[in-house]
This record gives C-alpha cells, sequence and structure tokens, in this order.
C-alpha cells in the first residue's frame, strides 16, 4: 500500500526560509482543507488551497498546472487528508511530494488570517508565437470560469487569421464542462489578436465581454492614427459588453471574490483583476528578472505605470499569485508567467520597493528607448479596438462581386 513521505513544521519552516532569497517559488504548498476551515482558521502564507472534497476529476485538475518537478507539501488539519491527497499526487507524476506530518494542528509557524483570498485554479495556455499567456481561471466547485486575454492566430504572411489556439481553449472547457460566465482583455494589446469574439460566439454561455472603461481614448487615438470614420469604429466602446471601473467586485462561484485594479502606465485603458488569491496583470508587470511592460505607446507614462503597480503593492496581500501577461526570459531559463506579489517587491529588477520612481523613469525610458515597435501591431490594434472584430468587408472594386478585407499600415517618409 502507498505511503505519503512526512516533512515536519520544522522542515517546512526550513524549506520556507531558504526560499525567502529566491525570487521565484520553487516550492509548493498545496492546502487540502474545505474553504470555510480557511475562513476560520486562517492558512499558511501561500499555500494555495485546492479542497480534497473535491470529486477526483476536479482535484487533479487543479493540481494540473503545478510544476511535476519542484518540491509540494500537502497539509490539512491533523494530516489525514494531506496524506491521501499526497498519494493521489504521487500517482499522478509528481515527483517529490510530502505531507505535512500533523497538519496545521502542529504547525509551528506563523498563521495568516483568511484575506478574502480563496484559490481559483488557474490554467495557462502559452502562445509561444508571441509570447503571450493566455489563461482559464476557474472556480473548481461550481466550475463556473473565466477566460483572461485569450489569442487569435494571425500569419502575416498570408495573410489569415485563424482560431487554433482559441478552438484547444473551447476543447479544454468541454473536457471539464466548465461554465465560462465572463471574457476580460487586460487592455488593447498591441501584440496579439484577441479571441474574445470568436469564443464569446462560439461557447454556448456567450460570456461577456469585459475592458476596461478607458478602451474609448486608446480608440480615440487610434481611430484618429488609422484613419478610421466614426461609423467604422464606433470609439464608445459599445463593441464590449462591460466597461470596467475601479473597484468594481464580484464573486465567481459562491466564495472567490474578485476586484479591479486601474493600473494605466503601458496605456491609459490597462486594468489589472484580483480574483480569490490570483491577480492577472496583463502588460503592467513582468517577472521579477524582466520589470515592467514599456510606457512608450501612445497614452503611456511611466510615472502612472510607477504608481499603479505601487497600489498593487499597497492593496493586495504579499501572498497574491501575480501571473503575467507575457515573458521574454533569458537564454538560461524556461518561460515562466507567476510568482508572488511579495518577490515583485523584493525583487523585481525596475519596480522593487527600494527604487523611486525617478529611478524607475530612468529605467524605464532608457529601455523603451531601445525597444522596436511588436510585429503583429497594426493588425493588433485595428482588430482589438473593435473587440476581437476584423475591419469590415470591402467590395472589390474590380469584379464588383468580391468582398475582402484589410488591414491598414500607416506610413511616413523620411527623407534623411
Amino acid at each position: 500500500m502507498a505511503t505519503a513521505r512526512q516533512a515536519t513544521a520544522k522542515q517546512l519552516l526550513s524549506w520556507l526560509a531558504a526560499q525567502e532569497a529566491q525570487s521565484n517559488n520553487d516550492l509548493t504548498i498545496v492546502d487540502v482543507r474545505e474553504r470555510h476551515e480557511i475562513e476560520e482558521h486562517g492558512k499558511i502564507k501561500g499555500a494555495l488551497n485546492v479542497p480534497f472534497k473535491l470529486d477526483r476529476t476536479m482535484f487533479s485538475a487543479g493540481l494540473s498546472d503545478l510544476n511535476r518537478h519542484g518540491k509540494v507539501v500537502f497539509q490539512c488539519m491533523s494530516g489525514r487528508r494531506s496524506d491521501e491527497a499526497a498519494i493521489i499526487a504521487q500517482k499522478l507524476g509528481f515527483e517529490d511530494v510530502y505531507s505535512l506530518q500533523g497538519g496545521l494542528k502542529e504547525w509551528t509557524g506563523p498563521i495568516q488570517p483568511f484575506m478574502k483570498n480563496h484559490s481559483p485554479w488557474v490554467h495557462t495556455i502559452f502562445d509561444t508565437e508571441t509570447e503571450t499567456a493566455q489563461y482559464i481561471v476557474t472556480d473548481l466547485e461550481s466550475k463556473e470560469a473565466i477566460i483572461v486575454d485569450p489569442v487569435l492566430n494571425y500569419d502575416p504572411f498570408s495573410s489569415t487569421v485563424h482560431p487554433l489556439l482559441a478552438k484547444s481553449m473551447i476543447q479544454f472547457i468541454e473536457k471539464y464542462q466548465l461554465n465560462v460566465s465572463k471574457i476580460i482583455d487586460t487592455h488593447v494589446h498591441a501584440d496579439h489578436l484577441t479571441a474574445a469574439y470568436y469564443l464569446k460566439s462560439e461557447l454556448p454561455s456567450h460570456p461577456e465581454f469585459w475592458i476596461g472603461k478607458d478602451v474609448t481614448q486608446v480608440q480615440q487615438v487610434f481611430g484618429e492614427k488609422y484613419n478610421l470614420t466614426h461609423d467604422e469604429l464606433k470609439p464608445t466602446g459599445e463593441q464590449f459588453d462591460k466597461l470596467v471601473t475601479e473597484g468594481l467586485e464580484w464573486t465567481l462561484g459562491k466564495d472567490i471574490q474578485c476586484s479591479v485594479l486601474a493600473t494605466p502606465g503601458h496605456t491609459p485603458a490597462c486594468m489589472s483583476y484580483r480574483i480569490g488569491d490570483a491577480a492577472f496583470v496583463g502588460d503592467t508587470l513582468f517577472m521579477p528578472d524582466i520589470g515592467t511592460a514599456r510606457c512608450d505607446f501612445p497614452g503611456g507614462s511611466a510615472e502612472q505605470m510607477y504608481h499603479s503597480i505601487h497600489k498593487m503593492y499597497d492593496s493586495w496581500p504579499d501572498d497574491t499569485r501575480i501571473y503575467v501577461g507575457h515573458d521574454y526570459p533569458p537564454a538560461d531559463r524556461p518561460y515562466r508567467v507567476v510568482t508572488s506579489l511579495e518577490k515583485h517587491k523584493k525583487f523585481n529588477k525596475m519596480i522593487n520597493e527600494s527604487i523611486s520612481l525617478k529611478e524607475f523613469e530612468k529605467l524605464r525610458q532608457e529601455r523603451d528607448s531601445k525597444l522596436k515597435a511588436p510585429r503583429f501591431i497594426h493588425p493588433s490594434i485595428q482588430t482589438n479596438l473593435r473587440g476581437g472584430i476584423l475591419p469590415s468587408p470591402e467590395l472589390s472594386v474590380h469584379d464588383k462581386q468580391t468582398m475582402q478585407q484589410f488591414f491598414k499600415i500607416p506610413v511616413r517618409w523620411i527623407s534623411s
């Protein structure tokens, strides 16, 4: 009969202490208690909650995005449920698995009170073509889900748009019988086409499409840049089901509380979404060894970016899982898309807590001066301003029957 390896409270405390000096979390604590137990007794800081009472399929799903090669410690109140959970994880292929001996009853470290931060299941689909992370965020108990920043495939050489990634997302949703209630774009993306409109049309739940209210500012600026008429673009945000404002709150499932922060800086319309203990920040923060997104787009501002990120630092619990919109790793590390807010506050190379506004502005301006425009900027913006709808078809001037669609590319003559 399989048994679970035990980790004592002392061992776990030493592992956590060793991780303090690292910019990434290689140790995962999985709390398998029920949510009401966490509300009543609190939790170990940074623990991810995957309730053991879930059916086996959804419990396994809740573990599926964790690192199978890293150290994973399961924990409950007394050790019984965590023993069983660790055995399941071993069977799923996790290589370095432990159960916390005696559970929370024998835990000698600090206990963090519940901070309205139950854990959703976050499934990541990473598009290596645009180095974009898209997410399906699910309440494991009710199966209600939210999609964040979905990608529509674009091939510039054949001038084709196709929903390969979006279809794989639909297959995943169907596999687990998820009910998608919302699709959220964190901002008007300049590096990929959004799949929000396609997904809304194809999913039986016909989820609402949300974006920040200041999308209308972005529509106005780029409507002029691409010489689009009011009728063609409709720069009032009406392409979206909900224009989101800071302070909006709602609940995913029965008890995963969600809220919104306005985080301008990369663009005026950037919004960041806290969904339980996970936050989706789009192109505001990147991984700590990369820094932040650029601030040189129209309406961008390094000063606003600085204040936006410090608003996150001041508003959210330190162990909030920060999921970024992109990763551009150096050659010596793989793609990563998540670490804790605390790690950013300590280690983000551009905007940790010890960096002043002037220092950040200097770092950001130096970096932005060396960046080229994103490869897909023109088709991306023209599609995303319309809520994921491609430009209106035009009648061919030659055969008067064929309809074609075109992206515009502004051109400037520079004589010197």
